[in-house]
């Protein structure tokens, strides 16, 4: 057999190459015949193999480390961007054969694309052409050496045939995508080279190590890594900087979204969430956060501090005082002063937030609607007279000025800013308490 048969082409993905060896075996053929087909050869390679994922059985006939194979010819470095294990395994790796089966051989588009220019050459020079992975990434509707706009394959079974037969039966179709557009062109260009530094790596961020430098420049940047607050959320930063015609085609739901509002596929990105993003979240987040992609692979290799154990330098550099006393009041009105709801919401430990709740003078707000401590409290708060206020709820005077002394005015503030504001953002318990 000669080596084209089997060895992958220059970023030939996973579908593609087991399509084009199924092609060369056996002419066009139904999928189910191809994977069989790929099964029957990884068997004869290596036995037991039958077992094993598409991308493992390709890497087989192909004669490569499984590993190997998925950094360079699946699209598994652009969907698995970031892993919540502090030592992530490799792509392809046998320590995470569930990944590797579930998303080794997925697609990172609806559909499949090819250059017509590139079949062209292909053909030139091997006599037959591939599909790559620098052609589907999503998003990406140009193809990265020749500039032009990219093909899609209307057949639905589009590995079943190489990318010359398509053009030739005339079963593509230019995808929409202005070439005169300049500040389209720029970013889509950005975005493959994001896209390419992650098909580069051998393995997933740690998790942290890529929320890490995205918090660190969207506080540089003026805009709020929290689910509420008064700053802008990153989703709102892309929505003013990504072009929109782009936007409309490829997240039309971050389109619809209002100013302000909590968008969790882009806003969780920067927050110490426990479950990663979108490979095609990062890559939009990184190339509207950056001027450049050298920029952005800077900051992503510049270690941000971990937390110290010493709580006080470790929220020193996380949030600053100035958020304590002003975007932390409404967190903990919105949470109802639910103390665990705020930890979770802020990525921060427990015992921690209740100490700092406690030092600014915010106390739980449990029982707020019923007690009438709190709703004489309320109403001295809302300007009442202390004792008119006590003797219209029939609480003494004693027990309110006590709880007084320790809310202070701060939590009248909050109060009276949320409810200013009808944020959406408000739980329906929060909206309860206020509205008592």
């Amino acid at each position: 057999m000669n080596l084209p048969l089997l060895a992958p082409m220059p970023h030939e993905f996973v579908l593609a190459h087991a399509g084009r060896i199924g092609f060369f075996f056996c002419g066009r053929i139904a999928k189910s015949q191809r994977l069989r087909l790929i099964e029957r050869l990884a068997e004869k390679h290596c036995e037991g193999t039958a077992a094993f994922s598409l991308l493992e059985q390709v890497a087989t006939i192909a004669g490569m480390n499984a590993s190997d194979y998925a950094r360079q010819h699946s699209l598994l470095p652009a969907l698995r961007v970031a892993e919540r294990d502090t030592a992530p395994a490799l792509h392809g790796s046998a320590v995470r054969q569930g990944i590797t089966k579930l998303v080794g051989s997925r697609l990172h588009t609806h559909r499949v694309h090819l250059c017509p220019r590139c079949v062209a050459e292909d053909l030139s020079h091997w006599g037959f052409s591939w599909f790559r992975r620098t052609h589907n990434l999503a998003g990406v509707e140009a193809c990265p050496v020749h500039g032009e706009a990219l093909h899609w394959v209307k057949n639905p079974d589009p590995f079943s045939l190489l990318p010359q037969h398509w053009v030739e039966l005339g079963e593509v179709e230019r995808v929409e995508f202005d070439l005169a557009n300049e500040a389209e062109r720029q970013f889509q260009i950005r975005l493959q080279e994001i896209y390419e530094m992650f098909l580069d790596r051998d393995r997933p961020f740690d998790l942290s190590a890529i929320y890490g430098p995205l918090a660190r420049r969207v506080r540089e940047i003026g805009l709020r890594n929290s689910r509420t607050g008064v700053k802008p959320p990153l989703s709102d930063y892309v929505l003013n900087s990504a072009p929109r015609a782009w936007l409309v085609r490829h997240w039309p739901e971050l389109c619809k979204k209002e100013s302000g509002e909590f968008f969790s596929s882009l806003d969780r990105l920067p927050g110490p969430y426990v479950t990663p993003g979108s490979g095609c979240a990062y890559a939009v987040a990184l190339v509207t956060l950056f001027e450049s992609t050298e920029e952005a692979a800077r900051s992503l290799a510049t270690p941000v501090a971990r937390r110290k154990p010493d709580e006080k330098a470790a929220m020193k550099s996380q949030y600053s005082a100035e958020y304590w006393t002003t975007e932390f009041l409404e967190v903990f009105i919105s949470c109802a002063g639910n103390i665990t709801a705020i930890s979770k919401q802020l990525g921060l430990d427990r015992g921690y937030v209740a100490r700092k709740t406690k030092s600014l003078g915010l106390p739980s707000l449990k029982g707020i609607s019923s007690t009438p401590r709190w709703r004489a409290l309320e109403r001295f708060g809302a300007g009442e007279g202390l004792a008119a206020a006590c003797s219209a709820e029939g609480v003494d005077l004693g027990l309110v000025e006590e709880l007084l002394r320790v809310a202070s005015g701060k939590l009248f503030r909050a109060v009276k800013s949320v409810k200013s504001k009808k944020s959406s953002e408000v739980t329906a318990r929060g909206v309860a308490i206020l509205t008592t």
